[in-house]
């Protein structure tokens, strides 16, 4: 019995450290400055993949951060939120768990997601997005692309999309027919008509037209 508790402290010490590997190497120093701030759970001043699996909440608002690339790294997190950086181009691949994505006021020009399966909000308002690419997204019912440049988008996929703000684009045409369980539509400040939309759901409330 000693014996074999004296075995399972050994190779509990071990492990320990295995866990925690190697620290992970970061393209954006801002970005990395924020995540050790608040998540490194050893404090020997950086991240490794075992913290990184922990975090649920990834709450990096005005961090000066330039590149996103480094989410990649928090496969775990529910939400993301990176308002108020500069960051050009954004592209979200394979997070299973996040569920909730914000970065607002980011300058962004380019934004696609893929194989985001829990992805049910996603908040992009005040960027300079002209294309947005939308992939194996299926959950997503919140979508809010205001004050962008967007002129056409591809709704075809979003089948549980209920909410849908595209104030202030530069949309002509807008195809809603497949999104069966829209509820609201807001095209305040785009360049369409009513007649402009093909519609599927009966009872979606649009929002704009009297504005233009």
């Amino acid at each position: 019995m000693m014996k074999n508790k004296i075995i399972t402290t050994l190779l509990l010490i071990l492990t320990i450290p295995l866990l925690y590997g190697q620290s992970l190497i970061f393209k954006d120093k801002n970005f990395e400055k924020a995540v050790v701030e608040s998540f490194d759970l050893n404090k020997d001043g950086a991240i490794n993949q075992f913290e990184a699996d922990r975090v649920e909440n990834l709450f990096l608002v005005k961090k000066g951060i330039t590149i996103a690339n480094d989410i990649s790294y928090f496969k775990n997190a529910k939400m993301i939120i990176l308002d108020d950086n500069i960051i050009p181009s954004i592209f979200i691949k394979n997070m299973d768990h996040v569920q909730l994505f914000s970065c607002t006021g980011c300058k962004i020009s380019n934004f696609k997601a893929e194989n985001a399966k829990s992805l049910a909000s996603l908040y992009l308002d005040n960027n300079d997005i002209e294309t947005i690419s939308l992939k194996t997204t299926p959950r997503i019912d919140q979508l809010t692309v205001s004050l962008n440049k967007i002129k056409t988008i591809d709704l075809s996929l979003l089948k549980n999309l209920k909410n849908l703000n595209l104030e202030h684009n530069q949309i002509q045409k807008l195809d809603i027919s497949g999104n069966l369980n829209l509820q609201t539509l807001n095209v305040k400040q785009n360049p369409l008509k009513e007649t402009d939309i093909q519609k599927g759901a009966k009872d979606v409330t649009i929002f704009g037209f009297q504005q233009q």
